[in-house]
C-alpha cells in the first residue's frame, strides 16, 4: 500500500484481468509482435546455408572424392554385369553349338544331298570334296565346343552377389557423400523462398551418413571378392575370344566347305544359289550365332581383370573418410541453424493473458481488509 499526497494509503488493486484494450508484449500473436525481424533472420539463415553448401563444395574437391565416386560407379556396372552373368547370351549361343554340331555330326550320312540343281550330274565328284571339308571343319568345331563348355556363367553369377552385398552399403554412402553439397545448396533456395522449409531439414540423415556405418566391413568384404578372380576370368576370357572368333568366320568358313573346286570352280555361284539343306542349316545358324551379343561379357572379363583384380580400395576409403570428417563441422553447423529456426518449445501457459480485475470490480470487503 503506497500513500497519496494526503496520507491516505490507497489500497492495491487486486486486478485478475488485464481489459482487452491494454497492449501486452507477451501475446505471440500481438500483431507488434509477429514475425519481428524475420526478413533479416530469414536471409541470414538462408545465406548461412548456402555458406556451407559452397564449403561442401569445396571439401568434396579437397578430399578427391570425386574419383572414389567414379570407382564406384565402375564397380556397380561390373556387379551388375556379373549378376547377371550373360546367361541369356551363353543359352542362345549353346543352342546354336548345339546344332552345328549335329548338323556337322550327320553330314557324312547325307552326302548325296550335297549337290543340288545344276551341280546334282556332278554329284559324285563333288559330294566327297565336300565331305573331306565338313569333317575338317567338324575337327576344329571340337575344339571350340570344348572351349565353351569351360565358360561358366554361374561362377559370374556367384561373383556378382558378393559383389553386391558389399556394395549394398558402400555405393549409397558414397553417391550420398557426393550430393550432400547439391542437397544443402537446395535447401538454401527453398528456406529463401519459404522460412518455415528450413525447419524440417532432417539434418539426422545427414549425420548418419556421414558416420559411414559398416562402410569398413564392406570394402573388407569387397576385397575378399578379388581372391582367385584372375584364375577364374583369364581361362574365360580366352575361351570366350575363341568362340567369337569361329562364329565371326563361321559364315566363311561353311561356305568355304561347299566351294566347287577346279576345274569346276565357276559352278560355286550356282552352288549358293541353290544351296543344299546341310549348308543352309549352317548358314542359318551362323546367322543367329552372330545376333548374340557377346559385348557385355567381355566388358566384364575386362573390367574385372584391368579395373578390380589390381584394385587398392583405399582409394574409395580415405576420400570418403577425408570428407566426412570435413563435411561433419558444416552439418552440425546447420544442425544449429535449423534449431533457431524452429519455434521455441515454451508452455502456451506463458502466452495466456494474465488475470486482472478492474478496480471498478473488486470486492469492497476485500478493499476495507487492505485499507
Amino acid at each position: 500500500n503506497l500513500p497519496c499526497c494526503c496520507g491516505f494509503r490507497r489500497p492495491k488493486p487486486t486486478w485478475r484481468t488485464r481489459p482487452q484494450s491494454w497492449p501486452t508484449t507477451m501475446n505471440k500473436h500481438d500483431s507488434r509482435g509477429e514475425n519481428l525481424g524475420r526478413g533479416r533472420v530469414q536471409f541470414e539463415d538462408a545465406k548461412g546455408v548456402k555458406d556451407l553448401a559452397y564449403k561442401l563444395a569445396g571439401d568434396f574437391r579437397d578430399s578427391k572424392l570425386e574419383g572414389a565416386t567414379i570407382i564406384v560407379d565402375r564397380l556397380e556396372r561390373l556387379k551388375d554385369l556379373a549378376v547377371d552373368g550373360q546367361v541369356e547370351q551363353m543359352r542362345q549361343l549353346k543352342d546354336v553349338m548345339k546344332n552345328w554340331s549335329e548338323i556337322l555330326n550327320s553330314a557324312p550320312d547325307d552326302t548325296d544331298e550335297f549337290a543340288t540343281g545344276d551341280m546334282a550330274l556332278c554329284s559324285s565328284w563333288y559330294a566327297p570334296k565336300v565331305e573331306v571339308k565338313l569333317k575338317d571343319l567338324f575337327e576344329e568345331f571340337r575344339d571350340i565346343e570344348k572351349a565353351f563348355a569351360k565358360i561358366n556363367p554361374a561362377k559370374f553369377q556367384d561373383l556378382g552377389r558378393r559383389m553386391n552385398k558389399a556394395m549394398e552399403r558402400i555405393a549409397p554412402i558414397v553417391h550420398g557423400m557426393k550430393n550432400l553439397p547439391d542437397e544443402v545448396s537446395d535447401i538454401a533456395d527453398r528456406a529463401d523462398e519459404r522460412e518455415e522449409t528450413l525447419k524440417d531439414t532432417d539434418t539426422k540423415a545427414m549425420k548418419k551418413l556421414l558416420e559411414g556405418q559398416g562402410m569398413t566391413i564392406s570394402l573388407s568384404s569387397l576385397e575378399d571378392c578379388k581372391r582367385g578372380l584372375l584364375d577364374l576370368v583369364e581361362p574365360t576370357q580366352r575361351n570366350l575370344e575363341k568362340v567369337q572368333t569361329f562364329v565371326s568366320e563361321a559364315h566363311d568358313k561353311f561356305k568355304q566347305a561347299f566351294e566347287v573346286p577346279c576345274p569346276c570352280c565357276c559352278m560355286t555361284s550356282y552352288v549358293y544359289d541353290q544351296p543344299s539343306r546341310c549348308l543352309t542349316e549352317l548358314l542359318e545358324n551362323a546367322d543367329r550365332a552372330l545376333d548374340v551379343d557377346l559385348q557385355p561379357f567381355f566388358e566384364l572379363l575386362r573390367g574385372l581383370k584391368d579395373d578390380y583384380s589390381d584394385l587398392d580400395l583405399n582409394r574409395v576409403s580415405k576420400p570418403t573418410n577425408r570428407f566426412a570428417a570435413l563435411a561433419t563441422e558444416r552439418v552440425d553447423r546447420l544442425d544449429k541453424i535449423v534449431a533457431g529456426a524452429r519455434p521455441s518449445r515454451i508452455s502456451p501457459c506463458c502466452f495466456r493473458p494474465l488475470s486482472v480485475t478492474s478496480p471498478e470490480r473488486s470486492d469492497p470487503a476485500s478493499l476495507k481488509l487492505q485499507a
